[in-house]
C-alpha cells in the first residue's frame, strides 16, 4: 500500500500534445468516483419528496405547522441594537436595520452550501474503478500525499483508491459544479412542468419564492469552480515536462481553453448579478444573463465531456422552458386566436342553500367610501343602509369594473396620485391567474423589448360574461427605470391629449376611454406561489398591506368577498372552495391599509366600495391609516392677541 502514488504516472510519449492529453486522461476521475454527484441528487430529490407529501397532506395546518410556520418566516435584523443606540447618542441619524433572509431561507441556504462542501471533500477523491461507496475500505489506497483519443489512455488511470491530492481534489470540486448546474437552472425556471419546484401536485413553489436559492446556488458553483481552477492551477505548477512546468503546455490543450473561457464568462456573470450593479443596470444584467448562460454551459460541458450530461440536461431544461413560454406568450396575446367565452352565467348556490352566520343580516349598517356629501343634500354623518346581496346575484358584480372595458390587447393607463400608474388590460386569449399571482408586462410605447413583473390587483371571475370579468388591474408606482419612462410616456400623451402612440390603432368596433390612453400591451404568466395558499382555512383572515402592496391584499380581498358571498373559488382562478363548500370556514376579513396620504385610497378606492356592497359589516372591516398626515402648525400667539381675536368673532356672529 505504501508505494502507491497519489499522481498515477503518464506514459512516455514525445509529442507534447499526446502527452498532455494522456496526462490529464490519467488525472481524471474514474467512473465510481462520480457517486458523489448521485448523493447531491438523492438527496435534492429526498428533500422534494418529503416536502410534496407534507403539504399535499396539509400538515403544516396543525399546531406544529404553525410553530414552525412561525419560526421559518421570521426575518431577522442586522445590528439592530447597534443603530438604536447611535440614534440615542444622536452622533447619526437614524436608519432601519437591514433584514436578513428569513430562518427558512437561511436554513435552506446553510443545507446546500454545507452539503455541496462536504460532498466536494469529505471522503477519498478518486475511488478504484468498481468500487461502491459503501466498500471503499477494501480496495487498496495510495498514501495521501486534439487528436488524440483520451481512450487510449484510459488503461494507465491508478486501479486503486486516492484519498487526496491536488488534481484529486480539483477533478472532485468540478464534477459538483457540474452537478450544481441543473440545479441552478431549475431554480431559475417559471413555467411548469419545467419547473419541477413548482408544479401543483408537488411543493407548488413558484420563481419568487426560489429566486433566493438561485441567486446563491449561482454564487456556489462560481466558488466551488474557482477551487476547482486554484487546484489544477497548483497542481500543474508542481507537474513538470523538459524542465518546465505543465501550464506552459496546458494552453495547447483545447479544452483546457475551453475550461478558461468557461470560467471567466461565469465570473462575468457574477459580476454582473453584484447587488448594487443588479439593480442599478438591471437591463443590462438581465440580457447579459439570458445571452451569457448557454455559452457557458456549452464551454462546460466541452471543457470535459464524461461528465457533460450535466450540461446539456441544465441547458435542454432552459430552452424547453423558454420554448413553451414563447407559444404560451404568443397564445395568451391572442397570436393563435382568441378564446369564445360562453354567455351563460356560472350555476351559483341558492339563497337559500346556504346558512348566513347569525350577525349577518339582510340589510346592515356598514363603513363607505366617500358615502354622503355636504354638496349632495344628506347628512356626511348618515350612513347608508345597502342590502346584502344573495348568491344568485353576486356573478352580475365585477368587481374591478371602472365603468370603461379597454379592447383586448392594449392597456388603458391612468395617472392616479402618488406618482402612480393603474394599468388595465384585456388579455387577447384566454388566462386565469389566481389571487396574488403576478403577470410580466411588455409595452411597446415605453420599452419594446423589456418586460416587468408587477402583482395582478384583480381576480379572474370565469363566470362573467363580458371582458371585464378577465380585465388585469396593476398598480404601478414609478420610481426610476421602466417605470418612470411609463408615467413619463402616459403623461406626455395626455398633455398632448394623445389617446393612443403614434402609429397604434384600436379595432373599428372599439371606443377610445374617456380619460388615460390607450397603448399596446401583452403579458406573460402568471407566476407566483400563491396558489398553494388556502385562503379559507381559517375563520379570520387579516390583510395588511402598505403603500402600492396593497396590489396582492387587494385580489385576496376580492376573492374572500365572492366567497364568503357564496362563489366557488374555482371560478376565480383559485382552488375550489366558499359559503357552505367542505374545508372553508371563512366567515369575518379584516383589511388594514397604511398609506402615506389620503389622495392615495383613489388607487383601489371603487374596489374597496364594491367589496363593501357584497359583504358589509361586521363580516368585512376596512381600516385605512395615513401616516404621513401632518396637522395645522398653531403660531403661539400672545394672551392680548388671543383675547382680540375672540372679541372678533363675537361682534361677527350674528347672535349676541
Amino acid at each position: 500500500m505504501s508505494g502507491l502514488s497519489p499522481n498515477p504516472p503518464t506514459p512516455i510519449l514525445l509529442n507534447d500534445l499526446q502527452w498532455l492529453t494522456a496526462y490529464l486522461t490519467v488525472h481524471s476521475l474514474s467512473d465510481a468516483s462520480k457517486v458523489y454527484s448521485y448523493i447531491l441528487w438523492i438527496a435534492i430529490g429526498v428533500i422534494l419528496l418529503v416536502y410534496s407529501i407534507v403539504h399535499r397532506l396539509g400538515l403544516k395546518g396543525g399546531y406544529i405547522g404553525a410553530l414552525w410556520s412561525k419560526w421559518a418566516l421570521r426575518r431577522r435584523t442586522w445590528r439592530k441594537k447597534h443603530a438604536l443606540a447611535m440614534a440615542v447618542k444622536k452622533r447619526e441619524p437614524h436608519k432601519q436595520p437591514k433584514s436578513l433572509p428569513s430562518n427558512a431561507q437561511i436554513l435552506s441556504l446553510t443545507a446546500l452550501v454545507v452539503g455541496s462542501l462536504a460532498l466536494a471533500y469529505i471522503g477519498p477523491d478518486y475511488l478504484a474503478p468498481g468500487t461502491q461507496i459503501w466498500n471503499v475500505g477494501k480496495a487498496p489506497s495510495a498514501k495521501r500525499a486534439t487528436t488524440y483519443d483520451p481512450a487510449l489512455f484510459l488503461p494507465f488511470q491508478a486501479k486503486y483508491t486516492i484519498p487526496k491530492a491536488w488534481w484529486s481534489t480539483a477533478a472532485r470540486t468540478g464534477q459538483i459544479a457540474f452537478a450544481l448546474f441543473p440545479l441552478c437552472i431549475l431554480l431559475a425556471l417559471k413555467t411548469p412542468p419545467f419547473a419541477v419546484f413548482s408544479i401543483s401536485f408537488l411543493t407548488d413553489i413558484h420563481f419568487d419564492k426560489l429566486s433566493f436559492l438561485h441567486r446563491w446556488c449561482g454564487m456556489l458553483i462560481w466558488f466551488i469552480t474557482t477551487l476547482h481552477v486554484i487546484s489544477w492551477s497548483v497542481q500543474l505548477s508542481q507537474d513538470q515536462r523538459k524542465g518546465r512546468v505543465l501550464y506552459t503546455y496546458a494552453w495547447q490543450y483545447q479544452k483546457f481553453i475551453f475550461g478558461w473561457t468557461a470560467y471567466g464568462i461565469l465570473t462575468l456573470i457574477m459580476i454582473c448579478s453584484i447587488p448594487p450593479i443588479r439593480k442599478r443596470h438591471y437591463e443590462m444584467f438581465y440580457f447579459l444573463h439570458i445571452l451569457l448562460i448557454p455559452p457557458t454551459l456549452v464551454l462546460a460541458a466541452l471543457h470535459h465531456p464524461p461528465v457533460w450530461w450535466w450540461c446539456w440536461g441544465a441547458l435542454a431544461g432552459w430552452a424547453a422552458e423558454r420554448l413553451y413560454r414563447f407559444f404560451w406568450f404568443l397564445h395568451t396575446n391572442g397570436a393563435f386566436g382568441g378564446v369564445q367565452y360562453s354567455q351563460k352565467p356560472a350555476k351559483l348556490q341558492k339563497k337559500s342553500s346556504f346558512k348566513r352566520s347569525k350577525s349577518q343580516s339582510e340589510v346592515l349598517q356598514m363603513h363607505t367610501l366617500n358615502v354622503g356629501d355636504a354638496n349632495s343634500g344628506h347628512d356626511p354623518a348618515q350612513k347608508q343602509s345597502i342590502p346584502y346581496p344573495s348568491a344568485s346575484s353576486v356573478h352580475r358584480i365585477v368587481i374591478h369594473d371602472e365603468g370603461y372595458v379597454p379592447p383586448p390587447g392594449f392597456v388603458h393607463a391612468e395617472l392616479l396620485p402618488g406618482r402612480t400608474v393603474r394599468l388595465r388590460i384585456v388579455p387577447r386569449g384566454f388566462v386565469s391567474w389566481a389571487p396574488g399571482q403576478h403577470f410580466l408586462i411588455n409595452i411597446p410605447a415605453v420599452a419594446w423589448c423589456t418586460t416587468h413583473p408587477f402583482t395582478a390587483a384583480s381576480i379572474c371571475d370565469a363566470a362573467t360574461t363580458t371582458d371585464a370579468g378577465r380585465e388585469i388591474l396593476f398598480l404601478v408606482r414609478a420610481k426610476k427605470g421602466w417605470t418612470k419612462h411609463l408615467w413619463d410616456t402616459v403623461a406626455i400623451m395626455g398633455a398632448h391629449n394623445h389617446k393612443l402612440p403614434l402609429g397604434e390603432s384600436i379595432p373599428a368596433n372599439a371606443r377610445l376611454p374617456p380619460r388615460g390612453v390607450l397603448m399596446r400591451g401583452f403579458v406573460d404568466g402568471p407566476f407566483g406561489s400563491s396558489t398553494r395558499a388556502s385562503w379559507g382555512t381559517y375563520p379570520s383572515v387579516l390583510l395588511v398591506a402598505g403603500g402600492s402592496g396593497v396590489s396582492f391584499t387587494l385580489s385576496v380581498l376580492q376573492y374572500l368577498c365572492l366567497c364568503i358571498a357564496g362563489r366557488d373559488g374555482r371560478e376565480l382562478g383559485a382552488r375550489s372552495g366558499g359559503w357552505g363548500k367542505p374545508n372553508f370556514k371563512t366567515t369575518r376579513v379584516r383589511f388594514v391599509w397604511l398609506i402615506r396620504e389620503f389622495g392615495h385610497i383613489q388607487w383601489c378606492a371603487s374596489a374597496l366600495r364594491k367589496c363593501l356592497a357584497i359583504l358589509p359589516s361586521p363580516e368585512l372591516q376596512i381600516d385605512i391609516f395615513v401616516t404621513n398626515m401632518k396637522p395645522a402648525q398653531r403660531i403661539p400667539r400672545s394672551p392680548q392677541v388671543l383675547d382680540q381675536k375672540i372679541q372678533d368673532i363675537d361682534d361677527e356672529a350674528p347672535f349676541a
